[in-house]
């Protein structure tokens, strides 16, 4: 049982083809894709997928855990990328798009702080920071 077979059973999703190739070009890419990039990196495997199963397919990684969906707040396009096992934060660039992850928070005493003082159970955050990348701030 190979990796991906794996996931899809410990997380009650049934193995199909579509669901482990999709899980291999997720693993296997440098950042965060759309759907449409999946689709097109799928297309260029030689498998047949419609775009709307890709969607699909997602929602249900997303639901399970096994993704984490962005959304870009420059353009509003969803980026879909493996959930990582721990928590961290994002770098974007505002000119060309790309995603940097870092892992770990700086604000977890923060969190602690606030969910204190306020008397509320924090059950997520999100924090991303927009700016230039190496390549587009040189450029």
């Amino acid at each position: 049982m190979n990796k991906y077979q794996v996931l899809l059973q410990q997380t009650g999703l049934k193995q199909t083809r579509q669901r482990t190739i999709m899980l291999d070009v997720l693993y296997n890419s440098k950042g965060p894709l759309s759907a449409e990039d999946l689709f097109g990196l799928i297309k260029k495997r030689g498998v047949s997928m419609s775009l709307s199963t890709v969607y699909r397919i997602l929602e249900s990684f997303t639901d399970k855990g096994l993704v984490t969906a962005l959304t870009l707040e420059t353009s509003k396009q969803v980026l879909y990328e493996v959930a990582h096992a721990h928590h961290g934060h994002h770098l974007i660039c505002i000119s060309c798009s790309k995603v940097i992850h870092v892992e770990g928070c700086p604000l977890e005493n923060y969190e602690a702080k606030l969910a204190q003082k306020y008397r509320f159970k924090i059950d997520d955050h999100t924090l991303n920071f927009y700016g230039y990348c190496e390549q587009c701030s040189t450029g």
